[in-house]
């Protein structure tokens, strides 16, 4: 028995391999695709996609059930002293059959219930896969039984009673009829004990063969609910992931690997900012909501003075965009009218505590299908003070122009 499942064991290795082997040829692709072809392999997709823990115990299960199945066939098969090399051939074809059988016998009735009796013979197949995989491969553990009968048989004929320690050797009569046991070589009453336990082992892994057997298709159908399952949570993640990057005006989405320049929060300017000029820290800079007529944008820009000490701005107002990825939007602006508002001219304008002063962004209206796109409106009181955000859906793209209106104190307008 040892040697049959030693032979097993070898059997349930060339399984794994002949399995594995032509996947991986094939995740290389190219001329090693080609090559894949020509290995057998005993495998359905399953294999190949069961969560890991799943995985593991299926992997496990299955050879399991090859490892004792070709022992017990092969020992029931070697009864009566018959020659060893074409019985395990044929043990390792039975035991390809018995592991594709159990799995489409789990796959017909699983699937029975869901698509009727013809759609669930659609998913079986795996035992024609398994016997033709056992044909090509299953020499191999039959040549490891057949060479381990050989010395033991040899060593019989130099070692008295050696054919009581040995479950691959024929029974004693077998033995002197074959002419190897002679007067001298008489087997003791060892061997009718030995036969017994022999006969016990036997048994005992084809129990453990019926116990895998049934064990499989349950383990098999267990991991694919499990991948199933699996499937649905990563399409449910991809889902929610492409929902959050959807762009809400039909711009590209959102890339968080995406490569850019970030916005600088202070404009390089070469004039400094007046003692009392209007800054952050004693205005507020509100971005109310963009106003469009046919073809054309206007994005309005507030200044209040929040504070009780006056403050001034001159000229306009700085302003730079960021797309969906945060990054700097490549823009021109301009200072001067558009369609929308009217420039008045630059000018110093005291904005006393609780007063407001008003200026304009006009630019023409783009398509934003797959564009980067302004999802971020950064502005100053004037360059070199310090810019603050709002998020925004303009549609703005990279190579707009845009034309700033200076500020003055009444909103902005067309002439």
């Amino acid at each position: 028995m040892p040697r049959r499942l030693i032979a097993g064991i070898v059997l349930a290795a060339l399984w794994l391999a002949s399995g594995w082997l032509p996947y991986g040829l094939t995740t290389i692709g190219g001329s090693a695709s080609t090559l894949a072809r020509l290995v057998p392999s005993p495998m359905r997709g399953g294999f190949f996609s069961a969560p890991l823990g799943w995985a593991v115990v299926l992997y496990v299960t299955a050879m399991l059930l090859i490892v004792v199945a070709y022992a017990a066939i092969s020992s029931w098969f070697a009864r009566g002293g018959r020659v060893p090399f074409a019985p395990g051939w044929l043990a390792a074809i039975l035991t390809g059959f018995v592991l594709g059988a159990v799995l489409d016998l789990g796959n017909l009735i699983a699937w029975t219930a869901r698509m009727g009796i013809g759609g669930a013979i659609g998913t079986m197949g795996t035992a024609a896969l398994t016997v033709f995989w056992a044909l090509v491969v299953g020499w191999i553990p039959a040549l490891v039984v057949a060479l381990g009968v050989r010395r033991r048989a040899e060593s019989a004929v130099t070692t008295p009673n050696a054919a009581a320690f040995d479950e691959s050797l024929p029974a004693a009569g077998a033995l002197e009829t074959s002419g190897i046991a002679g007067p001298d070589r008489t087997p003791t009453a060892a061997a009718p004990a030995s036969t017994s336990a022999r006969t016990t082992s036997v048994l005992i892994v084809s129990a453990l063969a019926v116990v895998a057997a049934v064990a499989l298709p349950l383990v098999d159908q267990g991991a694919h609910a499990a991948t199933q399952a699996q499937l649905r949570q990563q399409q449910a993640t991809s889902q929610a992931e492409a929902s959050a990057n959807a762009d809400p005006g039909g711009a590209a989405p959102r890339d968080p690997n995406a490569v850019g320049d970030p916005v600088p929060t202070v404009a390089t300017s070469t004039t400094p900012l007046p003692a009392d000029a209007c800054t952050p820290e004693n205005s507020t800079l509100l971005a109310p909501g963009s106003d469009a007529a046919t073809g054309h944008r206007l994005q309005t820009l507030q200044l209040v003075n929040n504070t009780d000490s006056a403050c001034t701005v001159t000229g306009y107002p700085d302003v730079a965009f960021a797309d969906q990825n945060g990054h700097l939007l490549p823009v021109t602006v301009e200072h001067g009218s558009s369609f929308m508002a009217t420039d008045p001219g630059p000018s110093t304008i005291t904005v006393k505590p609780g007063e407001s002063v008003h200026a304009g962004i006009g630019w023409d209206a783009n398509s934003m299908q797959g564009q980067l796109a302004a999802r971020t409106l950064w502005a100053a009181p004037q360059p070199g003070a310090t810019r603050v955000s709002w998020p925004v859906v303009l549609d703005i793209v990279a190579g707009t122009t845009v034309h700033v209106t200076a500020w003055e104190t009444r909103a902005p307008a067309a002439g």
